[in-house]
């Protein structure tokens, strides 16, 4: 019997594990669809509901905070950031991905715990949405991540 492939991705220390998840609703249709597959992931990977804290903010410029407040309150293994910035009629693109990826950067290099970039960035709000309808979107991208680096973390310390 050949092993199972979602069981080979999940990290040994995900049923350990407890996650925060901070979502946008600026294009809530993208975002949530960003975290269903976030939470099936999670689930697939052995992680409870009850590990699993959900907060929602009103747009990406509010991420980088909300991550460091559910890090502070619900003190998680790790945070993931999900939500969608389209330049599609937005002269404020380039300034608003900067600051999300400059706060996640810098929540990543100044706390004890990973903070994961599940943000799409896309030209149209069409593509956004292909990108979120995929079978394996950013959602559960940015949960594997969460929970290998968790792993990581846990490996470094038995190390």
């Amino acid at each position: 019997m050949s092993p199972d492939p979602v069981a080979a991705e999940c990290p040994a220390n995900s049923t350990d594990a407890s996650i925060g998840i901070v979502v946008s609703d600026w294009h809530s249709e993208i975002s949530n669809a960003l975290l269903q597959q976030a939470v099936a992931k999670l689930n697939e990977c052995g992680v409870e509901e009850s590990d699993i804290y959900i907060t929602h903010v009103p747009g990406a410029m509010e991420l980088s905070f909300g991550a460091r407040q559910m890090s502070i309150v619900m003190e998680p293994s790790a945070v993931i950031v999900l939500g969608s910035i389209v330049k599609e009629g937005n002269p404020q693109y380039d300034t608003i991905c900067q600051s999300v990826t400059q706060g996640i950067t810098h929540l990543n290099l100044h706390s004890d715990i990973p903070f994961i970039h599940g943000v799409l960035t896309t030209e149209t709000l069409d593509e956004a949405r292909r990108y979120a309808q995929a079978p394996e979107n950013a959602g559960a991208e940015s949960a594997l991540a969460a929970l290998k680096m968790v792993n990581m973390m846990a490996n470094l310390v038995n190390y």
